[in-house]
């Protein structure tokens, strides 16, 4: 058994990390979604939904991004779901998802292989 999974460690060519994934995979994901909860306890407050958007147009290229001030990081478009209500919002935004008093506090973080 040990002699088997140290072959399997040596071989040249390994399969892809995951189903799906290219053979040049790097292992890089971007965060696509998050869930907030904005209150104090456990027992109140309110749930909200964050999504980034898709940025590239109808010809499949990527439209013109700005960055975040004083960064390298893009701007990014998204939109924050607050029961019927869907609004606009930035990368900048969900940055500051980080809690504190009667702020929304990130609870679930959605990633994705990065493209």
């Amino acid at each position: 058994e040990l002699r088997a999974a140290l072959a399997m460690s040596v071989e040249a060519e390994q399969p892809p990390v995951g189903p799906g994934l290219p053979a040049d995979f790097q292992g890089l994901y971007e965060l696509f979604a998050v869930v907030t909860h904005k209150g104090r306890d456990a027992d109140g407050g309110h749930y909200m939904g964050w999504v980034k958007a898709d940025n590239s147009d109808s010809r499949g290229t990527d439209k013109k991004r700005e960055k975040i001030a004083d960064t390298d990081e893009d701007n990014d478009d998204w939109f924050v779901f607050d029961d019927d209500e869907v609004s606009p919002c930035k990368t900048e935004d969900i940055l500051k998802l980080k809690g504190g008093g009667d702020w929304h506090m990130s609870y679930l973080n959605f990633y994705r292989a990065k493209k």
